[in-house]
């Protein structure tokens, strides 16, 4: 009930808003059109209006020296139209004694303008024969003032139906917008699954794909988040209630000197994974902040690579792993410590899958403009679904080997990599097995 309300407030503000812009933009562009007109056609009104009613005034004249038999009434009847308003002056007019004197003077005619614009007034006094009269060419029945009012009208119904439509069009146009502003709503509520109907406009079907697109990633990564949760708890907990178990063991005064040393062992395993599990999260939160690689320091790659996997021996020995090295001599310029992140993490991978007696493949070569480092294995291969988020944070494709690990290893790997401008992926081997492959740029001047 709430979003219904929220919804049709929204639609309602929205379309307001639009009728209202409409409607300014339409009185602003009226109150535009009607200066233009008044400042290019008013001087074409007023010499049009003044030149009719000096016709009229010719013609007065001309019947006034050529038919005699006429009255002056007569003569105005002839000559003049519902155009103009006609009056009669009489002695008891307040300009007749004004106008009389000024009319004789001018040969019986004055003409005069009170009003300039797109519609003048424009004012003539004649005298016909002994009768003085008054022509006013603006009045409610001539042209001049239909032509005003009916360009009024127009412009005012224009404005108003102009409004109405908009208000009507704009619910069909701004229902895109209401909708994906909800959808927000719902987000921000936490409600991930909320996906908004893509409509046929191509204004807006981009954006509510990318909005969808969102949403599903949102979802998705939230997903993630539980499943680390989870897994995270789970890596915690097993370890401390081994560590917890095997420690009141440890009080037992009566173990013999194997079993305590083998309780003591599996404290220590237990306690290496925590370690792990810690130092990955913090290595990960903490390369997740930068933007650049930091302190860069040149060193040999092939001699770090050699201590990683010195470090790892005890875990690929027990296995009976054959390691299979071959390294160019290289040296490179970047983040030591973070570089280690990243053998340490694939090779540690790749000895966790590996089967009893496997054989893992550690290759660094020198290319023309990379350095490339395969390290392959001959264990289980990585599915097509896997394979494309195996760099995902928190991700863990195969849910039976949940304690092999949290998610985070291959996650800081590809953070580490992109962070040196490099790339790193997977490949399955034709003949069983994986292969990483780290790909980092080769800069000839610093790497010597």
């Amino acid at each position: 009930m709430k979003n219904k309300k929220e919804k049709k407030h929204l639609a309602l503000s929205l379309q307001f808003k639009l009728a209202a812009m409409v409607f300014g933009v339409m009185l602003v562009s009226a109150c535009i059109s009607i200066t233009v007109m008044i400042i290019i056609f008013g001087p074409i009104m007023k010499n049009n209006a003044q030149a009719q009613i000096e016709s009229v005034s010719q013609s007065i004249e001309k019947l006034e020296r050529d038919k005699n038999d006429y009255t002056a009434d007569e003569i105005i009847a002839m000559t003049t139209n519902n155009s103009f308003s006609v009056t009669k002056l009489s002695e008891t007019d307040e300009d007749y004694n004004s106008f009389k004197q000024d009319i004789d003077k001018e040969k019986g005619r004055i003409i005069r303008i009170d009003r300039n614009g797109l519609f003048p007034s424009i004012n003539a006094y004649l005298r016909v024969k002994d009768s003085y009269y008054r022509f006013d060419s603006f009045t409610s029945s001539g042209t001049y003032w239909i032509v005003s009012i009916v360009i009024l009208i127009s412009f005012l119904a224009a404005i108003g139906l102009g409004t109405v439509l908009t208000g009507f069009l704009s619910r069909l146009m701004l229902k895109p917008l209401d909708d994906l502003s909800v959808a927000t709503a719902e987000i921000t509520r936490g409600n991930f699954n909320v996906q908004v109907p893509v409509p046929l406009s191509r204004e807006y079907a981009p954006l509510i794909k990318s909005f969808n697109k969102m949403a599903k990633e949102l979802a998705g990564i939230e997903t993630l988040r539980g499943d680390f949760i989870s897994n995270v708890s789970h890596e915690f907990k097993t370890p401390l209630a081994s560590i917890q178990g095997f420690a009141k063991l440890l009080q037992d005064k009566n173990l013999s000197e194997e079993e305590r040393a083998e309780y003591t062992d599996v404290i220590i395993e237990e306690t290496s994974r925590l370690t792990k599990l810690a130092s990955n999260i913090l290595n990960i939160t903490r390369v997740e902040n930068q933007q650049t690689i930091g302190k860069k320091t040149r060193f040999s790659l092939d001699e770090q690579i050699r201590k990683i996997i010195l470090v790892l021996e005890h875990s690929w020995s027990k296995k009976n792993i054959d390691m299979q090295i071959e390294l160019d001599d290289i040296y490179y310029v970047g983040n030591e410590e973070l570089m280690a992140q990243i053998w340490q993490n694939i090779i540690n991978n790749a000895i966790k899958f590996t089967p009893e007696g496997g054989i893992i493949k550690v290759e660094l070569t020198r290319g023309a403009k990379f350095i490339t480092c395969k390290i392959s294995d001959n264990g289980p291969q990585i599915p097509p679904q896997i394979k494309a988020h195996i760099f995902d944070k928190f991700y863990q494709g195969d849910k039976s080997r949940a304690t092999e690990g949290n998610g985070l290893g291959l996650a800081l790997v590809k953070r580490v990599v992109d962070l040196c401008s490099g790339r790193v992926y997977a490949e399955n081997i034709k003949e069983g097995g994986v292969c990483f492959v780290v790909e980092l740029p080769y800069i000839i001047e610093d790497m010597m």
